[in-house]
């Protein structure tokens, strides 16, 4: 078969879209010789797969629906058999079922369950495209069996359930690495920060709870706040200045760090290093840093709400992200309880074992053979 993949989000500061995609088509590429892949990409690519015979990339030229229809047409004269959609419903949207299958992979429905947190432009996007693409769609692939139910209760009239498969994540190779004392101190002292402090992760944006975090932060008492310092790593994404904000409106700014985007290793490193985790998210469809805590050993405070509980399990603290008091006793919680750390260290090790990126790319592949 030729197999075609969106990778426009694999470059650069990956959102978790692009983190999902990256990782599933290295899996898949280092593991099948039989199909063509047709990776499109919308600008200069350093092809690490260039070695690979079976493994073409399309540059294509274009911005916004110009975009997508270029690409659409392209994998029309190039005979392709299946598209993975990765990044966007809208090929799904308007493509011919009978002209070119589409595996459609849907992360989360916060356009349709938070609006009011995700961002306006991809919003209105979605509202229009999503149904259309799910019902055309032949597969459609789920991170999280919460994604599933979501979608199929959006639409129960398109009845879904049998074209879903439930593909989870894995964990990148950065975060699978043993880091000793040494190395973390190292890393720690190039980001300036002090010994002791808790961690955040995630794009700047409303979804993502920091403001809840902070009011939460500012509840603990005064000898932990003055002992950990708080530290959000990621990029600045929608609404984050109103989070900038609330730091000086609060007086904590020398109490808060943020570390905009840092490289994956870099950011396994300091995560391994954490008092605590935390990762009071409102929605997600899957919610990869837990996992990725819980593998570097760090004990994790997180949302008892959507996908969240269903990857944690046992293994992670849960809080109400509506609730600061209830975050803030979680936060006290871990930090002043080393045996209770401990325990969920321990449960977090075994917890990961269940999720792998090359037992994702192994359901996707059996899926488009068998349908």
């Amino acid at each position: 078969m030729k197999i075609a993949f969106d990778i426009r989000g694999i470059d650069g500061e990956r959102g978790g879209k692009g983190i999902w995609t990256a990782n599933v088509l290295k899996s898949i590429l280092n593991n099948d010789r039989e199909n063509d892949y047709y990776l499109y990409t919308n600008k200069d690519w350093n092809n690490i797969y260039r070695h690979l015979p079976n493994v073409h990339v399309m540059q294509v030229n274009g911005r916004g629906i110009f975009w997508h229809w270029r690409f659409y047409k392209s994998m029309l004269a190039n005979k392709v058999d299946v598209c993975i959609a990765t990044e966007s419903y809208i090929v799904p949207f308007f493509h011919d079922p009978a002209k070119l299958k589409v595996a459609l992979v849907v992360h989360d429905l916060v356009a349709f369950k938070s609006p009011a947190k995700h961002q306006k432009k991809a919003t209105f996007i979605e509202h229009i495209t999503l149904k259309t693409a799910a019902r055309k769609a032949r597969w459609i692939f789920t991170v999280s069996e919460y994604t599933k139910k979501d979608l199929v209760g959006q639409y129960p009239e398109l009845q879904l359930s049998s074209k879903i498969t439930v593909v989870y994540a894995g964990i990148r190779d950065a975060f699978m690495r043993h880091f000793d004392s040494n190395k973390i101190i190292e890393v720690r002292r190039r980001y300036n920060l002090d010994p002791d402090y808790i961690m955040m992760a995630g794009t700047l944006e409303p979804r993502k709870n920091i403001m809840g975090a902070l009011e939460a932060f500012a509840l603990i008492s005064p000898n932990n706040q003055q002992r950990y310092r708080f530290v959000v790593a990621g990029k600045k994404g929608w609404y984050y200045k109103k989070i900038f904000k609330k730091v000086r409106q609060m007086n904590l700014m020398q109490r808060v760090k943020f570390l905009e985007y840092i490289p994956d290793e870099d950011l396994a490193a300091l995560m391994a290093g954490a008092r605590i985790f935390l990762f009071p998210s409102f929605y997600e469809g899957f919610g990869l840093p837990v996992l990725e805590a819980m593998q570097c050993g760090v004990p994790v405070l997180a949302s008892r709400v959507s996908s969240i509980p269903e990857l944690g399990m046992d293994a992670v603290h849960y809080a109400d992200p509506y609730d600061f008091v209830d975050i803030a006793d979680g936060m006290t919680t871990l930090l002043d309880n080393p045996d209770y750390c401990q325990e969920l260290r321990a449960k977090g090790f075994e917890q990961v074992k269940n999720f792998s990126w090359g037992k994702t790319a192994q359901l996707i592949i059996e899926a488009i053979k068998n349908r």
